[in-house]
């Protein structure tokens, strides 16, 4: 594993990083640990959508919001994407898993985690509570793939949706954290329905919250310039990160 320190600017307007690359398997993945002032172990972990354009770097002013509150995290990227080596049309959703179980090694181990997923990425979370028993799941535009998806190469066609199968459905179930989902009104990758099948599988969540934005599937392209909805998100992600810890 190498190790790149980024020093906080002295005016103290961003958090302090750390760049590294991690293996899994053949492939090196590139991942940033985004640091709180206070030193806390990072007990957050993100895990970014399927497109080709997705990177580490596109969660950075929610986990920035969360580092100023002392909350130190780790976002990374799957190969095939950004810094990380891989082709995207070769990957899978089980190694994706895999990937998503090896960067969580990055957590510290003070607490159980929060894990952030967006589109796939939550469906991964999801998938992996048996594994990583998360303490809060914060889920954006959360995906769901039928069981058969997972060793399909990406770009065979399989879509998301309220599959009944889902390993992300299966996961979920076990949950007995925080649940917090964002939603976008006009998303034209997820249905309404397949967040109506996160909400029914998580009978056993301690709490459940899902707020519903005015935009479409590519939330993270939308919110960082909207006043009130982001107030609102950071807000919500502020409390179920801390709240969580019990």
């Amino acid at each position: 594993m190498s190790v790149t320190h980024e020093p906080a600017p002295a005016d103290g307007t961003a958090p302090a990083t750390e760049d590294t690359f991690f293996d899994v398997g053949e492939h090196r993945l590139a991942a940033t640990t985004v640091r709180a002032a206070n030193g806390a172990a990072p007990d957050v972990a993100h895990l970014h959508g399927l497109g080709p354009t997705a990177t580490r770097h596109i969660i950075r002013y929610l986990l920035d919001d969360l580092a100023e509150h002392g909350h130190s995290s780790v976002t990374f990227e799957f190969s095939g994407n950004g810094d990380s080596t891989g082709v995207m049309k070769e990957a899978t959703l089980r190694r994706r898993k895999q990937e998503s179980l090896a960067a969580a090694k990055l957590l510290g181990g003070e607490r159980r985690p929060v894990l952030i997923g967006t589109s796939m990425g939550a469906h991964l979370a999801s998938w992996s509570v048996p594994q990583l028993k998360p303490r809060a799941l914060v889920l954006f535009c959360p995906a769901a793939y039928p069981a058969d998806a997972a060793d399909q190469a990406f770009g065979e066609g399989t879509r998301p949706g309220n599959h009944a199968d889902s390993p992300a459905f299966a996961g979920i179930s076990e949950f007995d954290g925080d649940l917090l989902i964002i939603g976008a009104r006009k998303d034209q990758v997820v249905s309404a329905d397949t967040i109506d099948g996160y909400l029914e599988h998580a009978a056993k969540a301690r709490s459940q919250r899902v707020i519903w934005l005015d935009c479409d599937h590519f939330i993270h392209r939308w919110l960082p310039d909207q006043g009130a909805a982001k107030a609102e998100v950071l807000d919500a992600m502020r409390s179920v990160v801390t709240d969580s810890i019990r």
